[in-house]
């Protein structure tokens, strides 16, 4: 593990749980696998406080156990790409609103702040929030109902157990098949009634399942690539092959098993209303996905219809070097994008033939060409010609890219500029802590005011609290807040692209 994802991982606990658990954290990225007693005494923490840390951290999932050698204490371990989800929870907030709607969204909101929970008191927690909110008009049996939905459409699942094995005194935590849930919803009224809910007796516990929010995520992303390269028709084709994929395919297979064009004809014919021209030449369609949809799709037969496959694996290799190429121009200007491009075309190729064909200055293509070296974007392969009859043997640098490790560096890169960013924005809210917390004081005050009927003239003298000045620098210090959480998710993004990319061994 890099230094430069142990400086995100610590930056990123820090923010969400404070000094005590991003030190423990720390501690355990750096040495790895610990017991309680080695965190104590590396850390310098209190036995409580390490304690409090690890359940924490166990509790979220961003740090596993096992029993040591002597069977007796623990090894507790960090998991950094959990880590890494907590930036994640909005778009996964977003997937759920866009998808299922705003109870969808609360659900897993909830769930997420809770890590896990029973189904139970899930639902009153929320049904008790919301109730007073006509807007949002949550009930019990509505929430009830799309927690039925998303557990049977895997975006919730159960957590898994505890089991203690004979011989060891270090549980193991053993995945469960998640079962569909059969929720009673007079005891959650009552509950709610009485506002109790100890005397819930729910002892399924529930947690998100990460996974199944980052499948709908590849699906958008092959999705939108396809739209933008042909048109909407063609994306909608994409989006039917994909559900196809499912049935057939592990979800996350380099490629799928072959997928029958017949069924794909029967479901354009259903919506030849909504789309005539995907129904009027699905054929044509079909043809263009094969020949220009980026290797998305593969045929692989002709019978019934013809067989397709989705190469999920050379998608997401397209997808890299689409990013790496915006990498190179973005740092490097668009005449070192034209360079890589060629290296990239032509696999192996040496110095001379680069400049020859880069249609740069001599001078020029070789500092670009050197800079893309210095920054690991191309490696450079040495070669000697054979001699010619008394004359010595001559040495040729054949220039390539090696897409893993160039993605390894591009991953970095991403590693870096998140901590950069994770920095900044905690700079500016510590620089500007007191006068956001005014500004959160008075809203909360003319929020009251306003429930209560007060006069106008009396929530203009408070709001009045905020001088101009004040109000100019707030505004300033909220643009760039959101400016550093649009970049935050544009660099999840990306690296979601590259941990999808490493998914599959390079061939």
């Amino acid at each position: 593990m890099s230094h430069q994802l142990g400086r995100v991982v610590s930056a990123i606990l820090q923010r969400y749980f404070g000094d005590i658990v991003q030190q423990v954290g720390s501690d355990l990225f750096t040495y790895g696998s610990k017991p309680i007693g080695m965190i104590v005494k590396t850390t310098g923490l209190a036995r409580s406080l390490v304690i409090d840390s690890l359940r924490t951290l166990l509790k979220f999932d961003l740090a596993t156990f096992e029993p040591s050698a002597n069977e007796l204490i623990a090894d507790y371990k960090l998991i950094p790409d959990n880590v890494l989800l907590l930036i994640r929870y909005p778009r996964y907030l977003l997937q759920m609103k866009s998808k299922y709607g705003s109870e969808a969204e609360l659900l897993v909101e909830e769930l997420l702040q809770q890590a896990t929970c029973s189904a139970s008191v899930l639902l009153v927690t929320i049904a008790t929030k919301y109730k007073d909110d006509k807007e949002k008009n949550i009930t019990i049996l509505k929430l009830k109902e799309m927690f039925i939905s998303l557990v049977t459409a895997g975006y919730i699942q159960q957590a898994p157990v505890a089991e203690l094995k004979e011989g060891s005194e270090v549980p193991t935590l053993v995945p469960v098949a998640t079962i569909v849930p059969d929720i009673e919803i007079r005891p959650l009224i009552q509950a709610m009634s009485s506002g109790d809910t100890s005397e819930l007796k729910d002892n399924i516990y529930w947690r998100v399942n990460y996974d199944r929010f980052h499948l709908d995520f590849r699906d958008e992303i092959m999705i939108k690539a396809i739209t933008r390269r042909i048109d909407e028709n063609a994306g909608e084709l994409m989006r039917f092959l994909l559900e196809q994929m499912y049935l057939k395919s592990p979800a996350w297979a380099a490629e799928s098993s072959p997928l029958c064009a017949l069924e794909l004809r029967e479901r354009c014919r259903g919506l030849a209303a909504e789309r005539p021209l995907l129904h009027q030449y699905v054929d044509q369609y079909l043809k263009v996905l094969e020949e220009n949809g980026g290797g998305f799709v593969r045929r692989v037969g002709d019978s019934g219809g013809g067989q397709l496959c989705v190469r999920a694996g050379l998608a997401a290799r397209e997808l890299v070097l689409a990013a790496l190429d915006h990498t190179v121009t973005e740092r490097l200007g668009s005449k070192a994008a034209r360079i890589f491009r060629l290296i990239r075309a032509r696999k192996y190729i040496e110095e001379d033939d680069i400049q020859k064909n880069a249609m740069l200055v001599n001078k020029e293509c070789k500092q670009l060409t050197y800079k893309l070296l210095e920054e690991h974007f191309i490696s450079v392969q040495p070669m000697r010609k054979a001699a010619s009859s008394g004359g010595l043997a001559k040495a040729v640098y054949l220039y390539h890219i090696k897409l893993h490790d160039v993605s390894q560096a591009a991953q970095e890169l991403c590693y870096r500029s998140l901590h950069n960013v994770l920095r900044r924005a905690r700079s500016t809210r510590t620089a500007h802590a007191r006068l956001r917390d005014k500004l959160r004081r008075v809203r909360t005050i003319v929020h009251g005011m306003r429930l209560r009927g007060e006069p106008q003239r009396n929530i203009d003298d408070v709001e009045e609290t905020l001088t101009p000045p004040e109000l100019a620098v707030l505004q300033d210090v909220e643009k760039q807040l959101k400016q550093l959480s649009t970049a935050e998710l544009e660099l999840d993004r990306n690296l979601f692209l590259f941990k999808w990319y490493f998914m599959y061994p390079e061939k």
